[in-house]
């Protein structure tokens, strides 16, 4: 590893590379088995230094980059100095906690050579996460975050797949955006809950404190507290009604549900659950439930709660769940 080369990767976690040596670097891990594996390993260290997680070996891990900094162009005063930077890299990384009910695990995160930072939560999982700017974020099961690397300097603005709850940290100057689909929530400061998956026709924000801004291409309204906006994907609608008071119970490992048909409840299981139910299109009929179930249940004892009156029986195959009549 050449002073060079380390020199290099100083420079991209103190963000101060330019284009040709973000070039050269992303080259580099391509092409260079060793630059690689340096590099990674640099990455663990420096972002564990930044994480409240690691907080009891944050001194080891600023050690370990002094080391691996060597007589490089930043010192680790600078380091310190630069810690809000840092934490978009920590949070992109290794800095979001996933749950799986109360437990936690380490975050699945990817860093694309376009600047953007994406945080996911696949099927079965979701993640806890504050942002540069103080905002808390969690992902429900089977969703992602991104935002740009630059996050916090001149706007805020993340696009979300699937749903997240906000606590958005007030700042005048610079609007937080939420880009959900065909939506865009603009707020300065508030707390709502936003729910916005593909494979759904709607999408819907739930305003908990605060106030927000609803735009699509069409239509533009705005929110107060303990109320819902309602998307269409097909024709940007937007629909106002009174927001369900648990609509981000799913934080606390809960899901509540008031008038659902059973294809969007078991939609849910399935997120949460990570696996796939398969079973004939009329099968329930129109038969709708109100009620709640933990999280923490098996898929037996949730199917159970909703088969009432037992009619349908089930089986598994690996992750492959199907339902039939009795």
């Amino acid at each position: 590893m050449t002073e060079k080369h380390e020199n290099l990767i100083t420079a991209y976690f103190a963000d101060q590379i330019t284009d040709s040596e973000r070039a050269e670097l992303l080259s580099l891990l391509d092409t260079d088995a060793e630059f690689a594996s340096y590099f990674h390993k640099m990455e663990e260290a420096y972002i564990s230094a930044f994480i409240p997680v690691f907080e009891n070996t944050k001194d080891k891990n600023f050690n370990i980059i002094q080391k691996r900094i060597g007589t490089g162009r930043v010192s680790i005063s600078f380091w310190k100095s630069v810690a809000v930077a840092a934490s978009i890299l920590a949070m992109a990384f290794l800095g979001t906690a996933l749950y799986t009910g109360h437990r936690f695990h380490d975050a699945e995160c990817f860093f694309c050579e376009s600047d953007v930072m994406t945080v996911v939560a696949k099927n079965g999982t979701g993640t806890e996460t504050i942002l540069p700017d103080g905002t808390k974020v969690c992902l429900n099961a089977s969703s992602s975050l991104s935002f740009n690397r630059h996050f916090g300097r001149s706007t805020r603005d993340v696009t979300l797949e699937g749903e997240g709850y906000f606590e958005v940290v007030p700042d005048s100057h610079k609007p937080f955006r939420v880009h959900a689909g065909n939506a865009c929530v603009t707020v300065k400061g508030t707390i709502f809950n936003v729910q916005s998956y593909s494979d759904e026709s709607e999408i819907s924000v739930s305003l908990i404190e605060g106030s927000v801004v609803l735009n699509t291409m069409s239509e533009e309204a705005a929110l107060t507290p303990g109320h819902c906006a309602v998307v269409s994907r097909n024709t940007n609608s937007i629909h106002i009604e009174r927001a369900d008071p648990f609509a981000s119970e799913w934080r606390n490992g809960k899901y509540v549900f008031s008038d659902k048909s059973i294809p969007e409840i078991l939609q849910r299981v399935e997120r949460n659950y990570g696996v796939r139910f398969v079973y004939a299109d009329d099968l329930f009929g129109k038969e709708r439930f109100t009620g709640n179930f933990s999280l923490s249940l098996s898929i037996d004892e949730i199917l159970s709660y909703i088969d009432v009156d037992r009619k349908y029986r089930w089986t598994r195959n690996d992750d492959i769940i199907a339902i039939q009549k009795r």
